[in-house]
């Protein structure tokens, strides 16, 4: 599947906080065969009643095997569907973890907000940084500390291609290039 046209009907139906519930779900029967409602409700940080209609929707678009006050298993195409979100979330994780250096839980929670809203093309393209990148820890590690030390002269160089290359003026091009001290 690599455009939206080839996407599910499923996946084309699902708005972040189904994806959200998905992964919970997808980890979940991972972990232990199956997931309980009330599991969900402490993972997502809702009340009991929010994860039963929020599981009914996901029955109604043949992503889970619900009934009420029974453990919640995913379907064929739910499975499928929840290991490639979790897949996106632990590359995006490990990006901001790792290759950032965001703390766990900011990496975490940045990760959760955009996986899904990006292409496949750029999870792949993103997911081999990741594994290139966690080979060659001692290039990288300190990078925060390296552009610290050539953060000037590399603001510098950017005000200048911003100024040739987006056609601003070089008043205009520092002002942007701000953003990056």
């Amino acid at each position: 599947m690599s455009s939206a046209a080839s996407e599910s009907f499923a996946e084309r139906s699902l708005t972040p906080s189904l994806e959200n519930y998905l992964k919970i779900i997808f980890r979940e029967e991972q972990e232990g065969g199956s997931a309980h409602a009330s599991v969900i409700a402490d993972a997502a940080g809702v009340s009991r009643a929010t994860v039963t209609s929020t599981l009914k929707a996901l029955r109604g678009i043949g992503l889970i095997e619900y009934e009420a006050y029974s453990p919640i298993k995913l379907t064929e195409e739910g499975r499928r569907i929840g290991r490639d979100l979790m897949h996106r979330h632990i590359i995006f994780r490990e990006f901001f973890q790792h290759v950032l250096q965001f703390d766990e839980a900011q990496a975490d929670a940045i990760a959760g907000e955009v996986g899904s809203s990006m292409p496949r093309h750029v999870v792949r393209r993103c997911g081999r940084f990741v594994l290139y990148m966690q080979k060659r820890k001692e290039h990288w590690q300190d990078w925060q500390a390296e552009y610290e030390k050539e953060r000037d002269a590399l603001i510098a160089g950017l005000a200048g291609d911003l100024a040739r290359n987006a056609s601003l003026s070089p008043e205009e091009a520092e002002e942007l290039s701000k953003k990056y001290r």
